[in-house]
């Protein structure tokens, strides 16, 4: 909420929602100001579901922000604590930008990068190898993939994700404010309705995530409340 606040101004914050049933909780916020069309963010906790067919529960923290400037990138993050009687804990982490006129910015990708390579670094990670599953899977093959897609042990994590956290978060603060004067033409905004369709069709279809939201009795009105894009124009 707070770093929305500095990007978005404090009035554009909604008041938070929280709704809960037998096996799982939600609570969401989102802001909508003129910068950020829709920030929307999420902390779900499902317990006694279904994690790749195994009895499982997890905990997700998630959050998308969909810039009104077409030339404006996204920003996608989550990070959940998986336990399966299968695999026992593990972490998901991913934080990544997506351009919404499919034009990449190489100064943005250049920025997210630099801040998040010296983090893998301190860490004794690869970071040539942070970016696992298969390409242009995540989000419709829509975002950068310049960030991170990771996964590893709840015993090694330590501070190494909220370090991540951090630093991507600042570098996304650096990017929407290199890219803020950018004036969109008419094809950007064309482009953005497009890029819109298509991350709706595969949130909705698709979405590992929200399909075991889905399975587990979660509505989807409470997904589409803080992750889906804001007003979409067919």
């Amino acid at each position: 909420a707070e770093f929305y606040a500095e990007i978005n101004g404090r009035e554009a914050t909604e008041a938070p929602s929280e709704k809960q049933a037998e096996k799982w909780w939600c609570r969401s916020q989102t802001s909508r100001g003129a910068v950020l069309d829709k920030a929307g963010y999420a902390m779900l906790h499902i317990v006694d579901g279904k994690i790749y067919n195994s009895p499982g529960s997890i905990k997700l923290f998630e959050t998308l922000a969909y810039p009104v400037n077409p030339r404006v990138p996204g920003l996608i993050f989550l990070m959940n604590l998986n336990q399966t009687e299968a695999a026992g804990k593990s972490v998901v982490f991913c934080i990544d930008v997506f351009f919404q006129n499919n034009k990449p910015n190489p100064a943005a990708i250049e920025i997210l990068t630099t801040a998040l390579k010296p983090v893998y670094e301190r860490h004794e990670r690869d970071f040539d190898d942070r970016y696992k599953g298969e390409s242009g899977r995540i989000l419709a093959g829509l975002v950068s993939e310049c960030g991170v897609m990771d996964f590893f042990a709840a015993s090694d994590s330590d501070s190494f994700p909220d370090e991540l956290l951090h630093a991507g978060l600042a570098a996304y603060r650096d990017i929407v404010t290199l890219t803020s004067d950018d004036v969109p033409t008419d094809d950007d905004h064309v482009a953005m309705n497009q890029h819109r369709q298509r991350l709706l069709e595969w949130l909705t279809v698709d979405d590992i995530g929200i399909q075991f939201a889905k399975e587990s009795g979660v509505p989807m009105s409470v997904i589409e409340a803080y992750g889906y894009p804001p007003l979409v124009r067919y």
